[in-house]
């Protein structure tokens, strides 16, 4: 079963006395921040290696931080594995609290109707998506941190997603490094994600990370997917298992083409992309299933001869009944036929003009 984590973050106020307890715990992790990061230039970085070490030092310098908070803090903001990059500064000091420290409580009529309780104390949140936590989602994380003189909490909440049943309202959806088409004509272009690639490899900027901007690129794609998906109320999303996708592009295979493209098409995250497209499609009520892509690109998708050519990379033409079609939405109109056929599901929706 698939999880689906989502962040929710809000103000967390309280009186005077409340207030003040959170600022002296923030200055008391930033001491802690401090003192990890120096134990590196005095004992070498072997300490930061060895977590049960470094949580007893940390424990006996600094005794009035609850024991799970020191724990949390080390886990999350200086886990540092061989091979990862060593912080060049302090981590921020955050306050880490796990699903053992506190309860969400929610109370009508109040001051506000969201509630933080941990260490005996009741903390109010305040924050306007903090009503879209359904009860039945599970709250794994919470975060307390200084930003501006005033104080946040970021709420983890995680929540399994069950298998929708699906329905005969299909769409097929065909990826590639350049473009994402779904077989009811729409297509999504991501040509910059692959140049910004292709100019981090011609500048030979091997070391410069593009995790960060790649995930974000692909978060906001598919959540616009998703959501057209929705609102056509489509019921099945079909993907191609692209498990097998790195051998069509491979010099050992044969199948090189050419070094530039080579890369481009072996850098592409396509699980990724296609894991965050499926969990936020779980989300909205969509079933996605997968199926063998073999044989979706060189099918006609009008007559399902394979006697076709490709007389430019995106351009399909059949030569037995010289249908004529977008190479990318030919193949994403055989990724919706083929599962339609093999399931016996018949379709209610046109897939659209030729």
């Amino acid at each position: 079963m698939i999880k689906s984590s989502k962040t929710y973050t809000c103000l967390i106020s309280g009186n005077l006395s409340k207030v003040c307890y959170l600022q002296e715990q923030l200055e008391i992790i930033e001491d802690l921040s401090w003192f990890i990061f120096n134990l590196k230039q005095r004992f070498g970085i072997s300490w930061w290696f060895n977590s049960k070490k470094l949580y007893h030092q940390c424990r006996r310098m600094f005794p009035e931080l609850n024991s799970k908070v020191v724990q949390n803090f080390i886990r999350f903001s200086y886990n540092i594995k061989k091979g990862m990059k060593l912080p060049k500064k302090p981590v921020g000091s955050s306050m880490i609290l796990d699903y053992q420290l506190f309860d969400y409580q929610v109370f009508l009529n109040k001051l506000t109707n969201y509630w933080l309780r941990f260490q005996k104390r009741n903390f109010p949140l305040l924050g306007k998506r903090l009503n879209k936590i359904k009860h039945s989602d599970k709250i794994q994380l919470v975060s307390i941190y200084k930003r501006d003189r005033k104080l946040f909490c970021r709420l983890v909440v995680v929540k399994e997603l069950e298998e929708p049943l699906g329905g005969s309202n299909v769409v097929g959806c065909d990826v590639n490094y350049k473009r994402v088409v779904m077989s009811d004509n729409s297509f999504k272009h991501i040509k910059r994600l692959a140049h910004r690639k292709m100019e981090n490899k011609k500048n030979n900027q091997q070391n410069r990370n593009l995790t960060n901007y790649t995930k974000d690129v692909l978060h906001k794609l598919t959540t616009q997917i998703a959501d057209e998906l929705q609102q056509k109320t489509i019921e099945v999303l079909v993907l191609e298992d692209l498990r097998s996708l790195r051998k069509s592009a491979s010099r050992k295979f044969g199948t090189s083409k050419g070094k530039m493209i080579n890369y481009i098409i072996n850098s592409f995250p396509y699980s990724i992309f296609q894991h965050f497209l499926k969990y936020k499609c779980l989300d909205r009520g969509i079933k996605v299933v997968s199926i063998n892509p073999a044989y979706t690109s060189k099918t006609c998708s009008k007559c399902g001869s394979r006697n076709t050519q490709r007389p430019k990379q995106d351009q399909f033409v059949c030569l037995d009944c010289n249908f004529q079609l977008n190479a990318d939405l030919n193949g994403s109109r055989n990724i919706e036929k083929w599962y339609t056929n093999l399931n016996g599901v018949l379709v209610t929706s046109p897939q659209g003009g030729t």
